[in-house]
């Protein structure tokens, strides 16, 4: 331990904690700083420089005793105790001051307290250590016994105090008596932890002097206290107490019921309790195995650190809190003992190779844990990407178990700790959370998407209504019969000649049709034309018109829902696509009878009808000229036909084929026997012929060659996972957009019961793969057959009346010669892509906006058949849709009250476009909790620490009744 009397633990004990503390109130401070008071403001600017003025001193005190090529003095420490414990008392004192109650939570997610006293534990750790290093020489005789007596003397004297009668303290001021129990439990807690760190050390030393003693200590030390400190924290000793029964994977101070730790703490203790061996080869593999412990042992040093200070509180009040002091005990005979290893192979063995061996085996245990959460994110992110942005064109095999396994984590971490346990490891979770989950997480919904994919779990997800239904005429389910209502819409177009296109704008008043309802919320949805775009949007907040700020769509979400639940009557209004077609409006509050206005900005090519709450509305001059010719972006990569240039386009007729897919997935059972029989009484002419194609589908879609029987295949098919239907449309689908032949497939599902599929609402994001229908058809259990649609609703069918045979012409692009894509035969437009591949627009492109947004939802729908480039493009698709103002899937218009709300949706949008575009910000509308290790069980022992606070009250209460 005499190490830490170099300077260079200054710097990253200190230095380097104050300066990670330092960046992350600055970034906390940049988000509300419009929200703060002058006072609160001056109080920043304050603590600011105090904190500076004291990273700056001791960095310049290293420095100085480094270029001496001095060692800590026991001043410094003394100093150093003192400062940083008023820093951090001052801090805590003034900290709803610093960060007042009218700022909302979620934007400061973490409270900065919890940040001060972490960052600045290991400074006062290390003054601690090297006061007792510099205080107890090596040449002088010491007795730990008397050390021992002297630590806990501190909690007895502290308890004497703690219960004074109330009529010794009354002769000081009330304004003293918060600050007299502060100094006495500071000072208390102080002197516990001195006395009882220099014992040990002490008999640390002392380990040739009384070989007996030194052993009987250290199996104390190193083996009993541990393996007790896990079985009460884990609930199997004193369940009771702490609420724990042992049978669930929680903790008092965390989750540490992995068998994992009862064997490192075994092995550790067995390795520290080892006699010294004159043997070098021994006593070098003793030290390695030490060494690579020692990350063990510091890492409960590190969790247990913040909890410190209430230790003596511990002792007092509970019979067991003496538990919480094994970390650190631990710590000082682990590197007691390192130490003395390393001093007897400095004789056999180079110093460099030893520290080399130190710092390597010290580095063991994170570099596995890190490997085995690599190995985690590649499971999930590779399940995520087969799930959600697949790429169609490659065979996936992922290993099922392992994702099981990183499922489980997840859920733990996903369970909130509660006053008496919690199912988080401290740290390794929020590492975990940073390596896996980049600081988002995974809803329930995906993750039982997941395990009812890979895992064939036996969950049966619910149907649920396409959201831009249950948004329709302002059908949210929840409110009252007074809900907001759409009581005025006015509409104003102009041509813009430049662009060639119109630009109009949609005035929408809304009010309570109750006015007694407060804080109502509007909600409509409405379908937009093809070729229609969104480009602009406003709120009026406060007499004012706030422009609405185009945002990553996620990220917009969770801030629109954030501050819904602040319950502060804050103005946001969200605009964002629901589906390819449908966009969904919301505006809160609305309160009483004062009616809101907002409005949005669409550009169109041709005149369009729109329909907004049942009422219709004509943008543009209808008696214009239709447009006769297709218009193209300037790469001709996307192009807008028009329903009369569609018109004009040939007509032509492809050759329809069946396809069957089939329900190969583990939970299917011998039902796939009976699929000959039925597939023969409903298709045995269709299925009979050369161009039928069947595919057997479970997790993964296997396709039955030309060549092979179909039965024998799927006899002898080895099931995986549940019946993955989504995945196996959208291939089928993909492989339809990409041929060349005039042909199209028929597509019926064979399984025992669809609601068991994995089937999203619809593919209606494919729906230039089926021009000629979008109807789908399910052959069930029961020998029933019904018709169900590609385009909405693709759970809910109908009994089917006949079958299609004859086929149903579409429109050939460009011509019959040089098919590039078919197009219904419909009075609609339609959007073509004219290329393979079609590219982002460039910064500074020389297009108008409404060619922009063309190039845009074009892009947008080359992607619909390519999710593989989701998470390559989705950065640079964002940047675009900010550049050109128009709205698109990925973005959504938020119109924010103040420029802290902004400020915070700046950084969780720049969090959220870094992570993997399937993770979520949060499980539900509810505000995100950050999880910190301080925060997972510590109010147990916090309520001890409240006692004084108590008795404090009391005492004002009695002295007011008086």
């Amino acid at each position: 331990m005499r190490n830490l009397l170099n300077p260079k633990w200054l710097l990253l004990l200190n230095t380097l904690p104050l300066v990670l503390l330092a960046g992350l109130c600055y970034g906390q401070f940049t988000v509300i700083q419009s929200l703060l008071p002058p006072a609160s403001l001056v109080l920043w600017q304050q603590f600011a420089l105090a904190l500076a003025g004291l990273g700056l001193s001791t960095l310049t005190y290293a420095l100085v005793q480094l270029r001496r090529g001095r060692p800590v003095e026991w001043v410094y420490s003394a100093l150093a105790l003192v400062a940083y414990t008023t820093f951090a008392l001052l801090y805590i004192g003034h900290d709803s001051e610093i960060v007042p109650f009218a700022v909302p939570r979620w934007m400061v997610p973490t409270d900065l307290a919890i940040y001060v006293v972490t960052f600045i534990m290991p400074t006062l750790a290390h003054a601690m250590f090297a006061l007792v290093v510099r205080l107890t020489p090596a040449d002088r005789s010491h007795t730990a016994a008397l050390n021992f007596a002297l630590a806990f003397a501190a909690p007895a004297a502290l308890y004497v105090l703690m219960w004074l009668p109330s009529t010794m303290l009354e002769r000081f001021e009330r304004s003293w008596e918060g600050p007299l129990l502060a100094v006495l439990l500071i000072s208390c807690s102080f002197c516990f932890l001195f006395f009882l760190v220099r014992g040990a050390y002490i008999l640390a030393m002392r380990r040739a002097e009384d070989a007996e003693l030194h052993l009987l200590w250290k199996v104390l030390i190193s083996l009993v206290l541990p393996m007790l400190g896990l079985l009460v924290n884990n609930g199997f000793l004193l369940g009771n107490m702490f609420g724990g029964s042992g049978s669930h994977d929680r903790g008092v101070f965390g989750n540490f019921n992995s068998p994992w730790f009862y064997a490192l703490a075994v092995l550790n203790g067995l390795l520290l309790c080892l006699p010294d061996s004159p043997d070098r080869w021994r006593r070098l593999a003793v030290f390695l195995g030490r060494s690579v412990l020692f990350g063990y042992t510091f890492y409960f040093f590190i969790v247990f650190l913040p909890f410190l200070p209430l230790s003596i509180l511990a002792v007092i009040l509970i019979g067991a809190g003496f538990l919480m002091l094994a970390p650190l005990l631990l710590l000082v005979l682990h590197v007691h003992e390192l130490a003395a290893d390393l001093e007897f192979l400095t004789g056999f063995f180079a110093r460099r190779w030893l520290r080399a061996g130190l710092v390597a085996g010290g580095l063991t245990l994170p570099l596995i844990i890190t490997g085995q959460y690599l190995h985690n994110r590649w499971v999930l992110h590779e399940a995520l990407d087969y799930r959600y942005t697949p790429d169609y064109t490659r065979r996936y095999h992922l290993d099922e178990q392992a994702l099981a396994r990183t499922l489980n984590v997840i859920k733990q971490h996903k369970e909130r700790a509660n006053d008496f346990s919690s199912s988080h490891v401290p740290y390794l979770s929020m590492y975990f959370n940073w390596l896996v989950l980049d600081n988002l997480t995974l809803s329930d919904d995906k993750i039982t998407s997941l395990e009812q994919l890979f895992l064939g779990a036996a969950q049966e997800p619910e149907y649920e209504q396409p959201q831009w239904q249950r948004f329709a005429g302002n059908e949210r389910p929840g409110n009252a019969s007074g809900r907001p209502a759409l009581t005025s819409l006015t509409t104003r177009s102009r041509y813009d000649a430049r662009q060639q296109a119109w630009v109009s704008w949609l005035d929408l008043t809304v009010a309570n049709t109750d006015a007694r309802l407060s804080n109502g919320e509007y909600s409509t949805s409405l379908e937009l034309p093809v070729g229609c775009w969104v480009g602009d949007y406003y709120l009026d907040i406060n007499g004012r018109r706030e422009p609405g700020v185009l945002a990553e769509k996620r990220t917009a979400a969770w801030v629109y829902a954030q501050i819904l639940n602040e319950n502060q009557n804050r103005d946001p209004g969200l605009l964002s696509y629901l589906d390819a077609r449908h966009v969904s409006l919301r505006v809160f509050p609305v309160a009483g009878n004062v009616a809101r206005t907002t409005g949005i900005q669409l550009l169109h090519k041709e005149p369009v009808r729109l329909t907004v709450d049942g009422r219709t509305v004509l943008l543009g001059d209808s008696s214009a000229q239709p447009l006769a010719r297709p218009v193209a972006t300037p790469d001709q990569a996307v192009v807008y036909v028009s329903a009369a240039a569609k018109k004009a386009l040939p007509l032509v007729q492809r050759k329809p084929y069946y396809h069957f897919l089939l329900d190969a997935s583990a939970g299917q059972g011998n039902g796939k026997a009976a699929y000959a029989a039925r597939i023969n009484r409903h298709f045995a002419q269709e299925a009979a012929t050369a161009q039928a194609r069947f595919t057997l589908v479970d997790a993964y879609a296997t396709p039955v060659a030309p060549t092979e029987k179909w039965q024998e295949q799927l006899a002898r098919h080895e099931s995986t996972g549940g019946f993955y239907l989504d995945g196996a449309l959208r291939q089928l689908l993909f492989k339809a957009r990409q041929s060349s032949a005039a042909t199209y497939p028929l597509i019926a599902v064979v399984t025992d019961s669809l609601h068991k599929a994995i089937l999203g609402q619809n593919l209606a994001e494919l729906s230039s793969a089926y021009p000629e229908t979008d109807q789908f058809y399910v052959l069930g259990a029961d020998d029933s057959l019904a018709v169900h649609s590609l385009r909405s609703n693709s759970r809910a069918g109908q009994m089917a009346t006949s079958q299609p045979v004859l086929p149903v012409p579409v429109r050939a692009w460009p011509d019959v010669a040089h098919v590039r894509a078919y197009l219904p035969d419909d009075e609609s437009a339609d959007i073509v892509l004219n290329e393979q591949q079609v590219a982002l627009p460039q910064p500074g492109a020389g297009t108008s906006r409404w060619q922009m947004g063309l190039l845009l939802h074009g892009y947008q729908q080359w992607q619909a058949f390519h999710p593989e480039a989701t998470d390559e493009q989705r950065v640079p698709f964002v940047q675009a849709s900010f550049r050109a103002g128009i709205l698109t899937p990925f973005t959504a218009y938020l119109a924010l009250e103040n420029e802290a709300q902004k400020a915070a949706l700046r950084r969780k949008q720049d969090e959220v476009l870094k992570a993997n575009t399937a993770l979520d910000l949060d499980e539900s509308t509810e505000p995100a909790v950050t999880e910190v290790p301080i925060d997972g069980g510590a109010s147990l022992l916090l309520a001890a620490g409240a006692a004084l606070g108590i008795r404090r009250l009391r005492r004002r209460k009695r002295a007011g009744v008086s």
